[in-house]
Formats: structure tokens, sequence, C-alpha cells
């Protein structure tokens, strides 16, 4: 059951992702998007293998839907939510956005839990919290540097 979920909210969010009017070039989209799955790897591999703060499901379509979570699902919410908070000219449009993207990233693992896709014994609920909030604060600040450094760029040519 894990995995079907799991695979429904990555195909949705990928479709999402694609048809959307999107306020970021496809540069600044892959940017982020590849530097969220990079955090997202190693952050997921320092908590369930280096630390074993979080035990992973040893079977085969449990570990996939982890796994389609983590690549697809995760990088991919944090793209649409920051397409959407640049679309947007009101910052307390822009929280809500951010807060209801961190509220879904944080629902996607309590059902992992709940699918016994994760055991999360030593691994508090606020922690999720506060990693989704510092994945989208990492992904907002390396855009604006971003985009800082292709401005810097253009006008020193």
């Amino acid at each position: 059951m894990g995995f079907a979920f799991y695979f429904l909210v990555a195909w949705l969010i990928t479709v999402i992702f694609t048809l959307m009017k999107k306020k970021l070039s496809f540069v600044e989209n892959s940017f982020v998007f590849l530097l969220i799955l990079i955090i997202s790897i190693n952050f997921s591999w320092i908590v369930s293998y280096e630390l074993k703060l979080v035990k992973l499901s040893t079977q085969p379509l449990d570990y996939t839907a982890f796994m389609i979570n983590r690549s697809i699902g995760i990088p991919f919410i944090v793209v649409v939510a920051l397409n959407l908070i640049k679309s947007v000219n009101s910052a307390g449009k822009s929280l809500l956005i951010a807060a209801g993207s961190i509220l879904f990233l944080v629902v996607l693992v309590k059902l992992g839990t709940n699918f016994d896709i994760t055991n999360r014994d030593r691994w508090n609920i606020i922690y999720d919290f506060i990693y989704f909030s510092a994945l989208h604060l990492i992904a907002f600040y390396a855009l604006k540097f971003y985009q800082r450094l292709k401005l810097s760029e253009a006008i020193s040519r």
C-alpha cells in the first residue's frame, strides 16, 4: 500500500510541476531540484545509516517507496513551492505556501511511518519540521544566490 501511495504522490506532484505556470527558468528549477535532491539523499543516508536514528524497511516495495519519496517527492514539492512563492507578491502568502508545503512533507513522512516504511523510534516529528523548514530556506537562499550570481555575470559583460 505504501508503494502505491508514494508512487501516486510522486506522479501527481510531477504532473503538477509539469503543468503549472513556472516563474523560475528551466535552469533555476533544475538547480533547485538537484540541490534539494543532493541534500535529501545525504541527509537520509546520515540519519538512517550513519546515526541509525531511523530504520528503513527491508521489504523491497517499501524501500522503493521510501526512495521514490526521497528522490522524487521531496525535491519536486520544494520546487513547486518555490515556483508558487515566486508567483505571489505578498510575504504572508509566501509564508503560507511554505508552511503548507512543509506540513504536506511532514504528513508524507508520518504516513511512511504508518505504512511501516520507516521506523522512527529515535526520531521526533519536530525534527522533520525543522529539517523541511531548513530545506525550504536552503532552496530559497540558494536560488537567490544563483540569481544574484547570474545577474552579476550579465552586468559584467
